[in-house]
Parts: C-alpha cells; sequence; structure tokens
C-alpha cells in the first residue's frame, strides 16, 4: 500500500510500504478520510513527544474491506469511524482514571495511509445521517466532548472559548448542547468565527478590536465567566482564563502546551477566589457516543481542503498556519 512516512521534523516520504497485517480480532479498514490534527503539526515542529520514522494520523473514518477470522464477516463493507487506542476495562487505569489510557492498549495510530489494521472493537460504525467524511472528526470531537462533560454548568451561565480553531469550535459547540446559556468565543480569524455562529455560539470578540479583558467585562457586567476555556495551547492564554472567570469559576484546558510550559498565574488569587482548573487530555469515555452528538451539529463546510496522500506535508504546513477550519487527507483519492 501506499502511504507517507514521517521522518523527523518537517521530513516526510511518500511510497510503497508493507499492508498491514490483520489480526484474528481485526478489521482491515480502506481509509476514505484521514484528518490533520494540530498534535501532527506539533509532532513536526519538536512541540509533543514522538519517535521518527513512523506513519502519523490518528483522525479517520473509511470502510471495512476485510476481517479476522473472529469476526463476523458481515462486517465488510460497513462505514466506520476509528479509535486509536483499545481498552481492557480491567487495569488501574481504565478503572480508576480512564478507558483512552488503558494500560494494555494493543493498537498503534498509522493512518496517513492507504490502509489500516484495527481491533474490531476500535472501528465504530458511522450512525446514519452522519456523513462517513465529517465523522472522521470524531476523534478531536471526543477530546472536546470528553472536557466539556466533566464541567459544572450553572443555570445561566456564560462561557468563553479562547481559540476558534477545530478544538476551539467543538468546545464551543458542546458547550451549548450541554446547557451554557452563553456562549462566546475570541478568535482573530473571521471565517472561524463565522463557523462558529453556525454551531450556535453566541457572541465573539475580535483580538484585533478590543481587548479580552474589556469584552468579557461587558459580557458579564464585571461579575466574570463561570467557565473559560482555552483551546489554543499557550500557557499564558490559560492564565488569561484564570483572571476572567468569577469566584469558583471554571477554566478548562482544551489546548495542549509544550511539555514544559509553566503557568503564569497568580496562585495566590487563584486559590482566594476557589477557582477550579479543569484539564482534559483526550476522549475519556465518550468516544462511542460522539457520533450521535455530532450529528445534532450543523458541520456543513467542516472540511475546508482536501489533500492527495503524497501532499500531507503541504496538509501540515497549512494546517499549522491555519488554514481553514478542518484539513482532510483522502489516502484513496
Amino acid at each position: 500500500m501506499k502511504a507517507t512516512t514521517w521522518l523527523g521534523g518537517t521530513n516526510f516520504e511518500f511510497g510503497d510500504v508493507a499492508d498491514p497485517d490483520v489480526g484474528p480480532d481485526d478489521v482491515l479498514v480502506r481509509i476514505g478520510t484521514v484528518g490533520v490534527c494540530g498534535t501532527d503539526v506539533h509532532i513536526t515542529q519538536g512541540l509533543f513527544p514522538s519517535t521518527p520514522p513512523k506513519i502519523l494520523g490518528h483522525e479517520a473514518s473509511g470502510e471495512i474491506v476485510d476481517v479476522g477470522q473472529n469476526v463476523n464477516r458481515d462486517r465488510i463493507g460497513e462505514m466506520v469511524v476509528l479509535n486509536h487506542s483499545t481498552s481492557c476495562g480491567e487495569c488501574e487505569n481504565c478503572r480508576t482514571w480512564t478507558v483512552s489510557r488503558c494500560e494494555r492498549n494493543t493498537q498503534v495510530a498509522a493512518f496517513f495511509a492507504e490502509l489500516a489494521s484495527v481491533p474490531a472493537v476500535s472501528a465504530v460504525p458511522v450512525l446514519t445521517g452522519l456523513d462517513v467524511e465529517i465523522a472522521s472528526i470524531t476523534e478531536p470531537a471526543s477530546c472536546c466532548l470528553s472536557g466539556v462533560s466533566r464541567l459544572r454548568i450553572d443555570d445561566g451561565a456564560a462561557g468563553l472559548v479562547i481559540g476558534g480553531g477545530m478544538m476551539g469550535l467543538m468546545t464551543a459547540a458542546f458547550m451549548k448542547t450541554h446547557g451554557v446559556e452563553t456562549v462566546a468565543m475570541s478568535e482573530p480569524v473571521a471565517f472561524r468565527r463565522d463557523f462558529a455562529a453556525q454551531l450556535g455560539v453566541d457572541v465573539f470578540h475580535d483580538p484585533a478590536e478590543s481587548s479580552l479583558d474589556d469584552f468579557v467585562a461587558d459580557l458579564t457586567k464585571g461579575r466574570g465567566l463561570h467557565i473559560a476555556a482555552e483551546a489554543v495551547g499557550k500557557a499564558g492564554l490559560v492564565a488569561k482564563c484564570v483572571e476572567l472567570v468569577r469566584p469558583r469559576g471554571q477554566v478548562l484546558m482544551i489546548g495542549v502546551a509544550p511539555v514544559g510550559a509553566p503557568l503564569p498565574v497568580d496562585l495566590y488569587d487563584m486559590q482566594y477566589r476557589e477557582v477550579v482548573l479543569q484539564s482534559a487530555f483526550g476522549r475519556g469515555e465518550v468516544f462511542h457516543r460522539t457520533p450521535g452528538e455530532l450529528a445534532k451539529l450543523n458541520l456543513d463546510g467542516v472540511i475546508s481542503a482536501r489533500y492527495a496522500l503524497e501532499d500531507t506535508p503541504q496538509a501540515i504546513k497549512d494546517s499549522g498556519e491555519g488554514k481553514g477550519v478542518k484539513l482532510v487527507i483522502k489516502p484513496n483519492g
């Protein structure tokens, strides 16, 4: 099969690699769509730990074209979205933390390729009414849903999301569908603000036009936000979220900061106001129900550009430069 292999830095190699083995409990999937994630970008920038050479890509949907001997052959032809880890349900992490951090995970994501072999349990059927191409965003959406699901949402809550990339958009959308009365977004790019409005976001802040402090003061009559979510991955913006919430307000970390990044906050002020800092990383327990949540949203136009498999390096570059809402690779045309 053809694949694009990351060699380190911004270097990639496109060409033939061995077809994946299909174990007795696996399914073979022809990858239709694989999303470019901020993590892929950060890996090439040295901001997220990863060791080359490897095939990247962990946000995929496609069609089952073969199955292992223990899998019902009726699944051939099924359209699926791929979870990129397995869970045993028995280890310490599964029992006391989250199934997405299973100590016995046997799966490795390598979806910038024409084919992928995954455990059958990781190939989740795409719901009727959800476009299979759009279903490829299930993985990043599930990370946002997991974070939002852990929030306390009070009556009349006002929430802000800083950053209108894919993670910020999904966080804002799920905040709205989970009961946050007024959802605001701070985002400098106009077309992202427009798409956020399509998802139900109520109020917008353009950093080029006013300060975030003044915007929040006006929005909340000086009382501060109930919830502030950081979806960029900058420690300074997390600190700003801490400043902007009211006493006992909640700060949700969705963006992933670089390894070793310190949090520049006034700890006395944070403690005095009893601010809750809620970190979120990964899909938690919600991957299988995320397609149903996506089906409730107006996601027309969420995919801004489609790239051939050999153009993966350009797609990662464009994604890092903030071009579009969601950029995807189409490994099989």
